[in-house]
């Protein structure tokens, strides 16, 4: 039984995504036989389709989302229709924060009816079953809409993803507590000064210090990261923390045994 992450998309921040310097489809996640496509972002049907081999839609188990941000949800409604088949042949789950279904709803009616069952992601909520992958939802984030990290429990095994927030106390004790394996964190921010609700290096590196995952995966990276080399800062963090340390590119697998 193995489990595998294979990162359609490694961008992060308007610029990034925008202008494509990294894609931005999110992550196809294998665990044994189940397939979940996590955050298809702009491209991600496209990538999922240009991967070799090529991934199958039509085989996913689910689509679930972080929270609702074109750059972690643009290409949900075509992904849906992918997986059903162009609604010829519904399946699936589809797991989404309660902002994704109501008023601005980034879910299309017509396309929600290709899933048979739908799950509201709450604080702390689950688990959710996915096949024989248990999900469960981390503490609220501090982003600007209703945001989740997610924690993907298969044969033992735990991935744990943590998306798009500010820091805050209680993220650590949070994520520590499923003793994550594997932990796939959103850095989008090098160092500046803006008051925005997104990760710097920092916070990343106190983040894996404090979580202690069995290895870490840097993703969903902004400018200043990507000119100060992740895969250089990934080889520091690791020297310093005495933690395996990764930065995903696109198209890129994660291989682990569960």
């Amino acid at each position: 039984m193995s489990v595998s992450i294979c990162f359609l998309g490694t961008g992060g921040a308007r610029f990034v995504v925008a202008k494509q310097i990294r894609a931005s489809g999110g992550m196809w996640m294998r665990f044994g036989g189940t397939q979940i496509h996590l955050d298809p972002g702009p491209g991600a049907l496209v990538r999922a389709l240009g991967t070799i081999p090529p991934q199958r839609p039509a085989e996913l188990d689910a689509i679930v989302l972080s929270h609702k941000h074109i750059d972690h949800a643009n290409d949900v409604n075509a992904m849906i229709e992918a997986m059903a088949q162009g609604g010829w042949k519904p399946r699936g789950v589809l797991l989404a924060p309660g902002d994704a279904w109501e008023s601005e709803s980034i879910l299309l009616p017509y396309a929600r009816h290709f899933v048979p069952r739908h799950e509201i992601v709450e604080e702390r909520g689950g688990p959710y079953a996915i096949n024989d992958v248990e999900v469960r939802a981390s503490v609220r984030h501090q982003h600007p809409v209703e945001t989740y990290g997610l924690h993907f429990r298969y044969a033992g095994t735990t991935v744990s993803y943590l998306p798009c927030t500010r820091y805050f106390d209680g993220l650590i004790e949070d994520y520590a507590a499923h003793k994550p394996d594997v932990l796939v964190i959103n850095v989008l921010r090098y160092a500046d000064s803006l008051d925005v609700d997104h990760l710097t290096l920092d916070d990343a590196k106190r983040l894996i210090a404090g979580i202690r995952p069995g290895s870490a995966i840097m993703t969903h990276f902004g400018t200043k990261m990507l000119e100060r080399d992740p895969r250089r800062i990934a080889y520091d963090l690791e020297d310093e923390l005495g933690i395996r340390v990764y930065a995903a590119h696109d198209g890129w697998t994660y291989d682990a045994v569960a």
